[in-house]
């Protein structure tokens, strides 16, 4: 049989469910395609196509209606309540439908937090342990993507960070981290783990400030790094603007993070086209210009640029 795998979002970051599902078709001897790396099989049999994002439904229903064959449509895109079966969920992904050389997985799903902004807690319920690294881990390559939402909460965090430290494994917690989790026990380990940027070079954790009302946590979160000797370049902070706070909320946070010595980086919600002065905001902190541009003279020079009110 043939197996077309469709990847709807194209954003470069491989899809670990059609990896999957590569691996569980190529196991029962069927030709398996991705569609855009290797134009995949013509005529297929049967397709599969992912879709994460809901701006990406329209493509993805008009797709489906060029196959004659059963095509089956999954992904948060589309809808949030379907899953992989048991058995392909927890194989071995097939790493060649990207050309990749890296792990990638979770070893827990879930978070129990509920950030109304967030759809994991909608879409995948209350944090729980899901998979052993052994899972999806190629030992030969030393490097490891981690997926999960809330790695610090998972209930065995610290048997899974034991290994990655025995292992000696580069790894890329890609999600982030969450900082309100952070003690000295955790942080004494962090700092024994070889964590890296999603290229695997630099280090780097990555964290995130989402709201003013975390601030507090935030702080001691930090102190717990910095005493456990990670050193404050190496920290990565998200800040998400345009949800519910005000600009100089906002902005306080960019403060904190900036004076603290980390690196911030400025996520505007649903990315929104509403608001240039969110945008000229993220653009002037995540391209490091607050560095030598002060930000009302880089925000006056660009609101002119776009004809638009430069009254504050």
């Amino acid at each position: 049989m043939k197996v077309l795998l469709v990847d709807a979002d194209r954003t470069g970051f491989p899809n670990l469910a059609l990896m999957k599902l590569s691996a569980y078709h190529k196991k029962k001897g069927n030709v398996v395609g991705l569609l855009g790396r290797d134009r995949g099989p013509t005529n297929p049999d049967e397709v599969y196509v992912s879709c994460v994002f809901k701006w990406n439904a329209p493509y993805v229903l008009g797709l489906a209606k060029m196959f004659s064959c059963p095509v089956h449509i999954g992904g948060s895109g589309v809808k949030m309540s379907l899953t992989l079966s048991n058995e392909i969920e927890h194989m071995m992904p097939d790493y060649s439908l990207y050309g990749i050389r890296y792990g990638m997985g979770f070893t827990s799903r879930g978070c129990n937090r509920q950030c109304p902004w967030c759809i994991v807690w909608k879409k995948e319920g209350k944090m729980r342990d899901h998979a052993q690294i052994s899972e999806f881990y190629v030992s030969r390559w030393k490097r490891l993507r981690l997926l999960d939402n809330n790695f610090l909460q998972s209930p065995r965090w610290y048997e899974n960070l034991r290994e990655i430290i025995a292992r000696k494994i580069r790894v890329d917690f890609n999600q982030g981290l969450d900082i309100r989790l952070v003690d000295s026990e955790k942080a004494k380990w962090l700092a024994k783990c070889h964590y890296t940027d999603t290229k695997f070079k630099r280090p780097r954790l990555r964290f995130s400030f989402d709201t003013p009302q975390i601030e507090s946590e935030f702080q001691v979160g930090i102190g717990e790094l910095l005493k456990a000797g990670i050193k404050v370049f190496h920290i990565f902070v998200y800040i998400l603007v345009g949800y519910s706070t005000t600009f100089e909320e906002d902005f306080h946070r960019f403060e904190v993070v900036r004076d603290i010595g980390a690196l911030p980086f400025i996520m505007v919600y649903n990315n929104r086209k509403d608001d240039q002065r969110l945008r000229n905001f993220a653009r002037w902190v995540n391209q490091r210009h607050y560095k030598w541009v002060p930000w009302e003279k880089y925000d006056r020079h660009y609101r002119r640029k776009q004809n638009v009110n430069v009254k504050v």
